[in-house]
C-alpha cells in the first residue's frame, strides 16, 4: 500500500474514531465481577498489514483480558494436535442459533462450533490433554507470546480468573451434560478442562498486541516471520469466525460487515480482511448480545466506505467503493502479465502506472517470484532495472538470490555488473 493511500485511510480511521467515541450507550460485562471493574470510557483501535504497517489510535495500551476471543486459537490448537477429522468427532461447525452460553447441542450431542462456551470448553479437553496442568496452560500462553511477538505484552489475570472460576454454574452445567453424552475425549477430566478454558479467558494483552492475530490469521499462520499455523488450519477457523464469531449477531454481522471476526466480553473485536491485515477495537461498553457497542459501530462506519466486505469483492457492478489495498486491478494485470504477458506489456504497464512492484500475496510471492517460475529473463530483467527488491523472500525462503536455474543467476549477474560499471563511470564523471 503506497504512503498516499494508508495516509488517507488512517485519516478516513481517525474521523470514524472520533465520531464513534461519543457513542455512550452499553453498559460493561457485570456477571464476571472483576469485569465490572473496567473503565468503560476506554477506546482504542489498531491495524496491522500484511506487508507490516501499523497504525494505533486511542487507548490501544490499555490492558484487558481477551475473554471468547482466545476461543479460536484454542480450536486451531487443538486442530493442530489431532486434525480436524478428530476435532470434528467432538465439536461440530455450524452457527448454534442461542446464546453463547446457552445448554444446547446438534444432533449427535455435539457442541455446535467451537466459539460458544460447549465448544471452547471441548477445544480445551483436546489440548494436551496427557500433560500436566502447569504445561497446559503453559503451552497455550507461549502460543498467544510467540503470535503477539516479544516486543509486545501478554499476560494473565488472576483475579479475573478467580472470579470467572466462581460465578461459572453455567459452564459447569455444559461440561457435565457434555461428560453425560460421551462426547468428551476418553479419560477427559472436567474440573481440570474447566480451569483450563477459565485461564485461556483470563489472558490478557492490548489492542495493538491482539491486532497480531487477527493479521497471522490472514497470513495463513504466519506473523512478522514466526510460524504459528498452517494455512489450513486458518482457513478452518476463519469459515467458522465468518458465521458464529460474534455471539447472537453473527449474522448480521456476516450479512452487515462481512468480516471474520471474534468479539469477546472484555471489549474487544478483532477481524481478518482478506489479502489486507487484520483490525482490532477495544471498548468495554457491551450490547446486549455481548459485543462492543463502539466496535459494531465502527466496523459499521469502515465497510460503508471501503471494498472490504467479502462479497464486495465478489459480486460485479455494486456500489462504488475505495479498494482497501492500493491498485488492485494493476496489481492483478501485473501478476496476470509476469505470467503470461510480454516485456512490452509489463513495459507499458510500469510507464503508465504507480505501482508497488515489490508487492507481495499472503504466501510472500511477488511478481519476481513469477518470473522465476516461468522462466521469463528479459521480464526479470526489466524488473530488475527498475530497483526490484532480488533479496526478497517468499514463505518457503525462495528468492531470485537462492534460484538454482542458471539463467536466472546470469541474469542477476549480468545486472548487478551492469549496475556496477554505471555506477562507477557516474563516480568518475561527477
Amino acid at each position: 500500500m503506497n504512503e498516499i493511500k494508508w495516509t488517507a485511510l488512517c485519516d478516513n480511521i481517525t474521523n470514524i474514531y472520533n465520531n464513534v467515541k461519543n457513542n455512550k450507550d452499553g453498559n460493561v460485562a457485570s456477571y464476571i465481577p472483576q469485569l465490572a471493574k473496567v473503565d468503560p470510557d476506554l477506546f482504542g483501535i489498531s491495524i496491522q498489514t500484511l506487508d507490516g504497517k501499523v497504525f494505533n489510535i486511542g487507548d490501544t495500551d490499555n490492558k484487558f483480558c481477551i475473554q471468547s476471543c482466545s476461543k479460536p486459537i484454542s480450536y486451531c490448537l487443538a486442530l493442530q494436535e489431532h486434525g480436524l477429522d478428530h476435532v470434528s468427532n467432538h465439536i461440530g461447525k455450524e452457527p448454534s442459533g442461542n446464546k453463547f452460553n446457552a445448554i444446547g447441542f446438534d444432533d449427535n450431542n455435539k457442541p455446535f462450533n467451537p466459539l460458544i462456551n460447549a465448544g471452547a470448553i471441548m477445544s480445551c479437553s483436546l489440548i494436551k490433554q496427557n500433560e500436566k496442568d502447569d504445561v497446559r496452560f503453559e503451552h497455550i500462553l507461549n502460543t498467544w507470546k510467540k503470535i503477539i511477538g516479544p516486543d509486545n505484552y501478554v499476560g494473565f489475570d488472576n483475579a479475573v480468573y478467580l472470579s470467572e472460576k466462581l460465578t461459572a454454574n453455567r459452564n459447569y452445567a455444559l461440561a457435565h451434560i457434555m461428560m453425560e453424552n460421551n462426547v468428551f475425549p476418553q479419560g477427559t477430566d472436567i474440573e481440570k478442562t474447566l480451569q483450563l478454558y477459565f485461564q485461556s479467558c483470563s489472558i490478557v494483552t492490548d489492542c495493538k498486541s491482539l491486532v497480531k492475530c487477527a493479521t497471522m490469521l490472514c497470513n495463513g499462520g504466519i506473523i512478522e516471520d514466526r510460524k504459528i499455523f498452517t494455512p489450513s488450519i486458518c482457513r478452518d477457523i476463519l469459515c467458522i469466525m465468518y458465521s458464529s464469531g460474534m455471539y447472537d449477531y453473527s449474522g448480521r454481522w456476516s450479512f452487515d460487515i462481512g468480516l471474520p471476526a471474534k468479539s469477546g466480553v472484555g471489549g474487544s473485536i478483532y477481524a481478518i480482511i482478506p489479502n489486507f491485515g487484520g483490525i482490532c477495537t477495544y471498548s468495554p461498553r457491551l450490547d446486549k448480545n455481548g459485543n462492543s457497542v463502539r466496535g459494531i459501530q465502527f466496523f459499521t462506519e469502515l465497510v460503508k466506505s471501503y471494498r472490504m466486505h467479502i462479497f464486495d469483492t465478489l459480486v460485479n457492478g455494486l456500489e462504488k467503493k475505495t479498494d482497501i489495498k492500493e491498485n488492485d486491478n494493476n496489481i492483478n494485470k501485473l501478476y496476470s502479465i509476469c505470467k503470461s504477458g510480454s516485456t512490452e506489456d509489463l513495459l507499458e504497464l510500469l510507464n503508465e502506472s504507480e505501482l508497488d512492484i515489490n508487492y507481495s500475496d499472503y504466501d510472500g510471492r511477488t511478481p519476481l517470484h513469477i518470473l522465476i517460475d516461468e522462466r521469463k529473463y528479459k521480464l526479470i530483467l526489466l524488473l530488475l532495472k527498475n530497483n526490484v527488491n532480488y533479496k526478497k523472500k517468499d514463505r518457503w525462503n525462495n528468492s531470485l538470490i537462492t534460484s538454482n536455474d542458471i539463467y536466472c543467476k546470469s541474469t542477476l549477474l549480468y545486472y548487478l555488473t551492469y549496475k556496477l560499471v554505471i555506477n562507477y563511470y557516474f563516480n568518475k564523471l561527477k
